[in-house]
């Protein structure tokens, strides 16, 4: 995807480095400021794979680039990502906001290479059930943001982020707000379909939505963030906030399904947007009840899981810490079918509609996993050596 900046005014050359305003300009009196604030290290406070964090006053952050890091201009383009999202901000007007999410301010690259950022304080810190539980509210807020880049912008489509890790979102008891946005990339609708429903290219699967078969950012954080949390969470805690996060999932359906009926009139394909609608609006009317079934909190347990199996199990995961045991990814994926196809049987005997719809949806995202069936084949040498015997204790067990 082609990205141009679309920030107050385009990007500019001075003497000493090249300049790139997205919400602000900056000065040459600023950029030597912010130099030689980082150069005394007293304000520093995180560190990742290519760059370090500092604060730089009370509500922003500058990002600068590590000399020995593995992509080198990957702050400049983390800048580019945040300018859409500046410019996304710009087209809903001045009553729309991400709550707490990161924004982009501006960014500058000197003539010696070295990249800076600079971007707003995304306040809170990771969710941790001992010193930051997630509750209702945060969750209800960070779901509210999930919705709206899923939703999209006018220009570039759907804004996933495919990075909606635990350590990439903060929230503080009422508020969330997502972090790092370098590997954010626009969608448009037509063209997903295309390429996912059409031509069947969905690959590993692992961020797709168990609705509309697109890629979701709302599943990006079921399988990344949401897991992890719920399985190292007291069980009797993660059983009650899973029962209120599916509530919440029950409105993001709701808001997804009005705004894609608006998208099917102009779309070439509006009879898949018309079904994806359905899909939605059946998803929706399940999860709203307080007192949900158990084969429904089951069968939303096994979907998250699956995309944790898929994505552990992925070619590109080498880390030396992740073990898996492919033969019960295989087994998992067909006594998932197995299930669904039970109640499939049992709500198409009730005349249950949604029910009908939402057992439908759940084997054909099920089938989407096929990659499960031959893992072993498909492994990496290092992945052959982290082969495991033991079998994991899956969500659907955890919360059931």
């Amino acid at each position: 995807m082609q990205i141009s900046f679309q920030g107050i005014i385009p990007p500019y050359k001075i003497p000493k480095a090249k300049i790139y305003p997205i919400e602000r300009d900056i000065s040459s009196l600023e950029i030597n400021n912010i130099c030689n604030t980082i150069s005394q290290k007293s304000n520093h406070f995180g560190e990742g794979v290519n760059g370090q964090a500092f604060h730089y006053g009370q509500d922003l952050v500058i990002k600068k680039s590590k000399p020995n890091a593995l992509c080198q201009n990957n702050i400049m383009t983390e800048a580019q990502k945040l300018d859409i999202l500046y410019e996304f901000l710009k087209e809903r007007g001045k009553n729309f906001n991400l709550a707490n999410t990161q924004k982009g301010i501006a960014a500058f690259q000197l003539n010696n290479g070295e990249s800076y950022l600079i971007s707003s304080l995304v306040k809170g810190k990771k969710a941790d059930y001992y010193t930051n539980p997630l509750n209702h509210k945060n969750l209800t807020s960070l779901v509210s943001i999930i919705t709206e880049l899923d939703k999209g912008s006018a220009k570039y489509g759907r804004l996933m982020v495919y990075d909606l890790n635990l350590g990439n979102i903060h929230f503080t008891k009422d508020k969330a707000g997502i972090l790092d946005f370098e590997h954010l990339k626009g969608e448009n609708l037509d063209d997903s379909i295309k390429n996912v429903i059409i031509d069947k290219n969905y690959g590993a699967a692992v961020h797709t939505s168990d609705t509309s078969f697109l890629d979701s950012n709302l599943r990006s954080f079921e399988f990344s963030a949401l897991y992890d949390y719920l399985t190292n969470t007291p069980v009797q805690i993660s059983r009650k906030l899973f029962n209120e996060y599916l509530n919440i999932k029950s409105s993001y359906h709701k808001n997804m399904a009005e705004h894609l009926k608006q998208q099917a009139k102009n779309s070439i394909y509006p009879e898949i947007v018309e079904n994806i609608v359905n899909s939605e609006l059946a998803h929706s009317n399940i999860l709203a009840s307080k007192n949900l079934p158990k084969d429904i909190i089951k069968s939303e347990a096994m979907k998250i899981q699956m995309a944790q199996f898929m994505f552990i199990s992925s070619r590109h995961c080498n880390s030396s810490n992740i073990r898996f045991n492919p033969l019960q990814i295989a087994q998992y994926r067909q006594k998932g079918l197995e299930y669904f196809n039970e109640k499939l049987t049992e709500a198409l005997h009730s005349g249950n509609s949604d029910k009908i719809t939402y057992y439908k949806d759940c084997i054909k995202i099920f089938n989407k996993w096929t990659k499960a069936d031959d893992l072993p084949k498909t492994m990496i040498d290092s992945q052959r050596k982290r082969i495991s015997t033991a079998k994991s204790l899956t969500l659907d067990k955890l919360l059931t």
